[in-house]
């Protein structure tokens, strides 16, 4: 059992805690809407395509939430090296130097975090495939077969792009699931996207979920079917909720893969 060392703080380490939570909740009030946003603003800049883009972009709290974001993420990791220098054991990996795992060791969870992997995939998959098919001029999921205008492609902003993201979580729920990436991309940008792409659907699903539940106490009231844009109400009540399992899959077999690939540690040269 490792001890802790007389630098240890309690309070350090439970207002970290409290204050990475406190930053990266308040980014999670809308920081999934402000990426989405900046990148159809991106690919209507490209192609000329407005698609779906009728929103304006207030560029103060977007900024601060993405900012927030990073400056809780930013705590946090602090806050787990402090912790783990407390508990003797190597700040960068969590190991333990007399043999044991450490603080953050993980024994019989590799199985669960490769289930989460291709359930991560199947999710990302049916988001995925909605909005392609809604790019691809399908109607499947609306009311209004012309609620996207008359003239729509596969790479309209708010369709493509957001089919890409689903392809994307596709991937990394695979690769995550198998414990495979290609030769050429450095293990820390799938599990950068896996942490970006887990608070934009963990946030969103939160949201959505939090919604209906004030809708269903009378606190709230949610928009009827002919004010979704021609959007089937189900779309809103089924698929949104359905973010927080995708992006909570996501972490896990996240997790799962850093811990089976993280190899020797450069820092402790443990592993």
């Amino acid at each position: 059992m490792v001890s802790l060392t007389s630098s240890y703080r309690p309070a350090v380490v439970a207002g970290g805690w409290i204050t990475a939570a406190l930053l990266i909740g308040y980014s999670a009030t809308g920081v999934a809407f402000d990426i989405l946003l900046l990148i159809m603003r991106g690919v209507s800049l490209l192609t000329g395509d407005t698609g779906l883009l009728n929103m304006d972009m207030d560029w103060l709290l977007s900024g601060s939430r993405i900012v927030s974001l990073v400056a809780g993420t930013a705590v946090a990791v602090a806050t787990l090296r402090y912790r783990r220098r407390a508990l003797g054991a190597c700040a960068r990996c969590g190991r333990a130097a007399e043999g044991g795992s450490g603080p953050d060791g993980r024994h019989g969870l590799s199985g669960y975090t490769r289930h989460a992997g291709y359930a991560c995939a199947l999710l990302a998959a049916a988001y995925g495939g909605l909005k392609a098919q809604w790019g691809l001029g399908g109607t499947f999921g609306l009311d209004d077969p012309h609620a996207f205008g008359d003239d729509v492609h596969l790479w309209s902003p708010g369709l493509g792009d957001t089919a890409v993201l689903g392809l994307i979580g596709v991937a990394l729920g695979i690769g995550f699931a198998r414990t495979w990436t290609p030769r050429f991309i450095p293990r820390w940008m799938p599990l950068t996207a896996a942490f970006v792409g887990s608070v934009m659907s963990i946030s969103v699903g939160l949201l959505s979920i939090g919604m209906s539940v004030a809708a269903g106490l009378g606190l709230l009231e949610l928009p009827n079917s002919g004010d979704l844009g021609g959007i089937s109400a189900w779309v809103f009540e089924g698929i949104y909720p359905l973010f927080l399992a995708w992006g909570l899959t996501m972490a896990i077999a996240a997790v799962g893969y850093h811990y089976r690939t993280r190899g020797r540690c450069a820092a402790c040269g443990l592993g």
